[in-house]
């Protein structure tokens, strides 16, 4: 059974309060990635990625600059990629070049999260960089939203990673969901002693609709 992490699922159910009317260019994506089903709106997608595992309908490596024209499609997609580029900062500038002045970028990325070679793993990005990165490039941040519910839940997706399959299957229905209440009740504690404590400090991920102004 492949389970998802708990990443996996807030980036899910985060992508499906979002809708793109459209072209949408997927960068870096896979035609299999089910991420697709869950974004809302009339739209059409166009991949790009170096794999051809991917069938992309454009093999390009995103460490180089984009061999599209400028304002092409309606909206962009960056969907757990610029941990993989070293180049990232270019990346994000080609992906609003490619955009239509209101058009979108979505980008998710993961924050606390193990390194995971893609083939290599080279950032972390907290709400701070990816609002300043954004706002660089002449993008405006329209929503930025952490992933994840706290502490808890945190050191149990980091243990998550380390099991082996029959011991995840087994967390997945134990350890999962004690996180979840754990990470409620220590938030709760947490104003009624009046301790300084944000569940988004310790944001597994991050999910941020940029507009092109």
């Amino acid at each position: 059974m492949n389970l998802p992490t708990l990443l996996r699922e807030a980036e899910h159910h985060a992508l499906c309060k979002i809708e793109l009317i459209g072209s949408i260019l997927d960068l870096g994506g896979d035609a299999r990635s089910d991420y697709r089903t869950l974004i809302g709106g009339d739209h059409t997608y166009t991949t790009l990625n170096l794999d051809e595992k991917a069938s992309p309908d454009i093999l390009h490596d995103l460490e180089h600059p984009l061999p599209l024209e400028a304002a092409t499609y309606d909206h962009a997609l960056l969907i757990n990629v610029l941990e993989h580029v070293y180049e990232y900062r270019q990346l994000i500038s080609e992906a609003a070049r490619v955009v239509r002045p209101k058009g979108n970028v979505v980008i998710v990325v993961p924050f606390l999260f193990p390194i995971h070679p893609s083939p290599q793993d080279f950032w972390r990005f907290s709400a701070s960089a990816l609002r300043k990165e954004c706002e660089a490039v002449g993008l405006s941040v329209e929503t930025l939203v952490p992933l994840g519910n706290g502490v808890f839940s945190a050191q149990y997706l980091m243990l998550d990673r380390l099991l082996p399959a029959p011991l995840r299957l087994i967390g997945y229905w134990t350890l999962r969901p004690i996180s979840f209440l754990a990470d409620r009740v220590f938030t709760g504690l947490a104003r009624i002693l009046r301790k300084k404590y944000d569940y988004a400090d310790y944001a597994l991920g991050y999910i941020v609709v940029a507009q092109k102004q």
